[in-house]
């Protein structure tokens, strides 16, 4: 492919060209047709940015995935570009370096948002990304499939979603007047099916259908794909064509209106066409994300009622991973058993992503997926770490617990408390309202960077309502990012330290928790987290005479809730 990709980029005079594994919804998890950098450098990591030159080729990567991408890179010619680290430029400082040099680069302005799109000044658009199709049909000998995706649509009922589709829009065209918006575009497939208080099938693991949305001061006009099998579901929601949306936005804005839309999860054609329009784009999602973060009071109900069952699950299966003899198993069909497990019960309809069943030095890579064609056997003497979750009527499940297969050494279970203490200094943390996740990460990381250790990840993210297992804008991570959020109660999170040794093993231990109040006094309101995960921890490899008394007291409450 990348032969092929270069006779073109020659045959039409560009220097560079980027890719992306992205749709045109900026969606982290994407259909497979739209998996372009995966199918180019056979690199398959959720997060990488390719750039192709026709004589270097470079994928840019975070610290999840250095160990798997040097993997799937070999051979390739392609540079792992290992973004964080600091012999790394920034992809932006990487690009403005090469337009420095002259050089032309392009992109797809439907498959790049539009912050990107203009942020790395790329020379123009890649004619709507043909050239991957041309050079996948020269490779092949056959035209690029057609984009497959379940349409189907399902209206959630007000026990489930918890607040009225009126109730969303009406909080949204608070947040337009106040930006003197006349209009409002969404692209985000999870904030769509939030706002409308629906949800899809069109990509795995996450309850979404392609969609775009237009809110004016007077009516909300969606978009999906199966438009005439979807009926309209409010008097002020107008349902139209998915394949109309470009030309409807562009007869229906008017020049020069104000327009709000997010440029992160907007693609860059649709703020290229409100700018020759002469549009006032303003960058806001209007508070969406923000109001889909903080879970209403059915949410939270909801929530608590599936984690229940999802624990209950989890819980049974480790008892099975370290009460039977695993030596002819491996761990495909651990994971395929964990699985089952889960889609058994009637109110769980799907996973909220592949589950990461991971023994020994596989463990080490964070994400790591685990394939009929290439697994490992469960052996004595080493790790095991699975990281799941469940899509649930009323909740998304996401958990993570490494288990100790035989003796652990003392290393493993030294390496286990520092994670495990970490875990539960930031789960027992007591902070003021206005704290930011920044504020509270060194908690998880401190016992690890006592000793010099550290994981190439955030420690904490988001997760959605019966939605994608990330969700923003709430995290915990050390690094700064120019949209870290207010932690406020009703947000749920994921509290996951880590610790990876290559060639060796890898620890990760995850539990889910919920943003609540914890009292107010003169000084301010406080907040604290409640745990909605309770699967105990594995005592094999826990030490106690490491812990402090604070700890150990933490850990014996933990226990006995469980």
């Amino acid at each position: 492919m990348l032969n092929k990709i270069r006779e073109l980029m020659n045959k039409y005079d560009m220097d560079f060209l980027l890719f992306k594994d992205s749709d045109p919804h900026m969606s982290e998890y994407t259909n497979d047709y739209y998996k372009q950098r995966t199918k180019i450098s056979g690199f398959t990591g959720s997060n990488g940015t390719l750039i192709v030159g026709m004589d270097e080729a470079y994928l840019f990567t975070d610290g999840r995935y250095f160990i798997q991408a040097e993997a799937e890179l070999k051979g390739t010619g392609i540079k792992l570009m290992k973004m964080g680290e600091k012999d790394c430029p920034s992809i932006i400082d990487f690009i403005n370096g090469l337009i420095s040099k002259g050089k032309r680069i392009y992109t797809s302005d439907r498959l790049v948002s539009y912050k990107e799109f203009t942020t790395y000044k790329f020379t123009q658009n890649d004619n709507s990304d043909n050239l991957f199709y041309k050079a996948f049909e020269s490779k092949y000998g056959q035209k690029y499939e057609s984009l497959k995706a379940d349409t189907s649509i399902e209206v959630l009922p007000l026990n489930i979603a918890g607040e009225s589709v009126e109730s969303k829009l009406e909080r949204i065209r608070i947040k337009m007047d106040k930006l003197s918006a006349n209009s409002f575009i969404s692209a985000d497939l999870a904030s769509n099916m939030w706002i409308y208080n629906i949800r899809g099938n069109a990509v795995p693991c996450n309850p979404v259908a392609f969609s775009y949305s237009l809110i004016t001061k007077e009516k909300s006009y969606l978009f999906l794909m199966d438009s005439e099998k979807v009926a309209s579901f409010n008097e002020n929601v107008e349902i139209l064509s998915y394949d109309d949306f470009e030309l409807f936005i562009s007869e229906k804005i008017k020049d020069k209106e104000v327009v709000a839309f997010d440029f992160s999860s907007t693609p860059a054609f649709v703020g290229n066409l409100l700018k020759n329009k002469n549009c006032v784009i303003k960058d806001s999602d209007c508070d969406v994300n923000l109001f889909k973060s903080v879970k209403n009071e059915t949410e939270i109900e909801n929530i608590k009622k599936y984690y229940k069952k999802d624990n209950q699950i989890v819980k049974s299966f480790l008892e099975f991973v370290k009460n039977n003899d695993l030596s002819d198993t491996n761990e495909f069909e651990l994971a395929n058993k964990l699985d089952n497990m889960r889609l058994s019960d009637e109110d769980c309809f799907d996973l909220s992503f592949d589950t990461i069943s991971a023994f020994g030095p596989n463990a080490a890579m964070m994400h790591y997926e685990a394939t009929e064609e290439s697994n490992s056997k469960i052996e004595k003497d080493n790790l095991y770490l699975v990281d799941s979750g469940g899509q649930w009527v009323g909740a998304t499940t996401d958990i993570t617990r490494t288990v100790a297969i035989g003796n652990p050494t003392y290393k493993m279970k030294h390496d286990y408390t520092r994670v495990l203490r970490g875990l539960l200094h930031l789960q027992n943390a007591v902070f003021m309202e206005g704290v930011t996740g920044v504020n509270l990460d060194i908690l998880a990381r401190l016992p690890l960077w006592e000793e010099g250790d550290d994981y190439k990840c955030g420690t904490g993210h988001g997760i959605g309502y019966r939605l994608c297992v990330h969700e923003g804008p709430n995290s915990i991570r050390w690094r700064h990012t120019a949209k870290d959020a207010v932690l406020k109660p009703g947000m749920i999170m994921s509290d996951e330290p880590g610790i990876y040794r290559e060639g060796e093993y890898g620890i990760r231990l995850e539990n889910v928790i919920l943003v609540k109040e914890k009292c107010v006094t003169n000084d301010g309101r406080f907040l604290c987290f409640e745990p909605l995960t309770y699967v105990p921890f594995d005592e094999d490899l826990i030490l106690r005479e490491e812990m402090s008394e604070e700890e150990k007291k933490w850990l014996s409450e933990y226990f006995s809730k469980c």
